[in-house]
């Protein structure tokens, strides 16, 4: 949240400043790219007004707001170029850091930088190594620039990114290949033919490095191109997957079709790991033909494909089809920056003027919903500490969410947190109300629980069993929505299904040993004793 509000807030300084620095009148410069981006930027704009969660449209504006400054204003891309290289250098020594344990990370994962994901982390190294690569070829020190890059490279591997790894290996053979064209055309076919072997080895010893993880995403891939049917032209919406995904896996995994395999990989998902799935599962065929339409804008540039902004360009396409870059506010920069590097001025089809008070109203807008959201997160978190210092809300705390609900910024984990301290001060009835507010955002196996949770509180049985029985079906390997329909059963003496959930449970398979496993078997062997089964 931090990074994603400095991003924005960035470009409302840097906004603010270039209309200072212009004169009355701002010349923008329409070519091919500029109308491709601006009509794929609108498109996406357009349906992000169609939901409640205000904050997409923020950043969608300010991404075309930085495209239009990039693209007009005279950047010194090689000292741009530099500080890039620099940035993955210093970000590759704070991985490395992390991995020698001089620095602690926040998660079980050894390295993640300054992001809360390996995938984050090396997604940021790989869009940064385009443009320290280029260097090694021209210049000084050339010997310390490929160690740099040798760093960057070792860096990705410890942060265990597979997806990370393949990339860099493509556009470093990329870029040798272009780099050296003329004496490898004599020779093509031979080196062709090695480089595709080399990455196609490369590629099957990733998936077996671990199988159960590339096993789980072709299961992701899987269920969500059922998805892809309900609205297969407009798509489902902006936002729609997290709602949407977690019931078409339960519905998947509860048929004849699943493997008993996929079923013990289920679990939680909220992305589809690959970002074009993604696209045409929320924004339809319609955004997948935009999108398309850009990609011509970017390969009709007047640029050579060795430069490092189209590497880098291809960095991200490459991390895009098996993991989610676009989560991070550093991607968006990164591809705006490189899209606004591929300059085609000489064929503009024209040059537009507008008057600066377009743009300061654009930006006094922007600012005012950053600001807006800025105060909400602020204030969330504040009150959501001192719930967790005091184990629970008080009155004065539970004022303060309930008056956040009413300005809600359409963050639906904020959903989540206020229903669940809702659930834990007993306020069942209210806390299911939020929680199926929250449902129509987020529906996962968590929510389902909670949901659960409360109706069997509020001794709503049938309801309760619904959701157990749902949460069950979305992550067929967990224990705990047994452990609920067996209690429930117990407790409206329903003693057939009861003994055959506890049955169920004592013999079903163990996908990680747990103590908490053991205490919910435990359970079920003693209600069987007391039953003499």
């Amino acid at each position: 949240m931090p990074k994603n509000i400095s991003f924005v807030v960035g470009i409302i300084v840097w906004g603010g400043i270039c209309i200072g620095n212009w004169k009355r009148k701002i010349r923008l410069f329409v070519d091919f790219l500029f109308v491709s981006f601006t009509v794929f930027m609108g498109y996406v704009f357009v349906c992000s007004l169609f939901t409640s969660q205000y904050i997409h449209s923020v950043y969608i504006v300010s991404g075309w707001i930085l495209f239009v400054l990039m693209r007009n204003g005279k950047n010194p891309t090689e000292t741009f170029n530099s500080i890039l290289a620099v940035v993955g250098v210093l970000s590759a020594l704070y991985g490395l850091l992390q991995y020698v344990g001089c620095i602690e990370t926040q998660s079980y994962f050894s390295v993640t930088g300054s992001f809360d994901n390996p995938a984050g982390f090396a997604a940021s190294i790989v869009l940064c190594y385009p443009f320290l690569l280029c260097q090694t070829s021209n210049g000084k020190r050339k010997t310390l620039k490929f160690m740099a890059c040798l760093l960057l490279f070792i860096v990705v591997i410890l942060s265990g990114s597979r997806t990370g790894i393949l990339t860099l290996c493509v556009v470093t053979l990329l870029f040798y290949a272009l780099r050296y064209r003329k004496l490898i055309h004599r020779r093509r076919i031979f080196f062709i033919s090695g480089g595709t072997l080399l990455l196609i080895g490369l590629f099957i010893g990733l998936i077996y490095l671990k199988p159960a993880s590339a096993s789980g995403r072709v299961l992701i891939w899987k269920v969500s191109a059922g998805l892809c049917k309900e609205n297969m032209i407009r798509g489902n919406g902006l936002g729609s997957f997290k709602a949407d995904y977690m019931p078409e896996q339960a519905k998947y995994l509860s048929s004849f079709h699943a493997a008993e395999s996929e079923r013990m990989l289920a679990g939680n998902t909220n992305h589809s790991f690959n970002e074009y799935l993604l696209l045409l599962i929320e924004q339809g065929l319609i955004g997948i033909a935009l999108f398309l339409l850009l990609l011509v804008a970017v390969f009709r540039s007047n640029v050579s494909f060795d430069t490092p902004a189209l590497l880098a360009i291809v960095s991200i396409a490459i991390f895009s089809c098996f993991s989610y870059p676009f989560k991070y506010a550093f991607v968006w920069f990164m591809t705006i920056y490189c899209l606004a590097s591929l300059n085609q001025r000489e064929v503009a089809l024209r040059t537009i003027c507008f008057n600066k008070p377009f743009l300061l109203i654009i930006l006094f807008i922007l600012c005012f919903f950053s600001i807006k959201n800025i105060l909400f997160e602020r204030t969330w978190k504040r009150i959501s500490l001192v719930a967790e210092k005091n184990n629970g809300l008080l009155d004065n705390e539970l004022s303060v969410f309930t008056k956040l609900y009413d300005e809600w910024n359409g963050n639906p984990y904020f959903l989540y947190n206020y229903a669940s301290e809702l659930k834990n001060v007993e306020l069942y009835k209210q806390s299911v109300n939020i929680f199926l507010h929250c449902e129509s955002y987020i529906n996962t196996y968590d929510l389902q629980m909670q949901l659960a949770d409360n109706y069997y509180q509020m001794g709503c049985w049938e309801e309760a069993e619904r959701r157990y029985k749902l949460a069950q079906c979305m992550c067929p390997s967990r224990f705990l929505p047994l452990q609920g329909l067996l209690r429930i059963y117990v407790k409206s003496n329903n003693c057939i299904l009861a003994e055959r959930v506890a049955l169920e449970i004592i013999n079903k398979r163990i996908k990680i040993p747990s103590y908490t496993v053991s205490i919910i078997q435990e359970e079920a062997k003693t209600y069987l004793r007391k039953k003499n089964i």
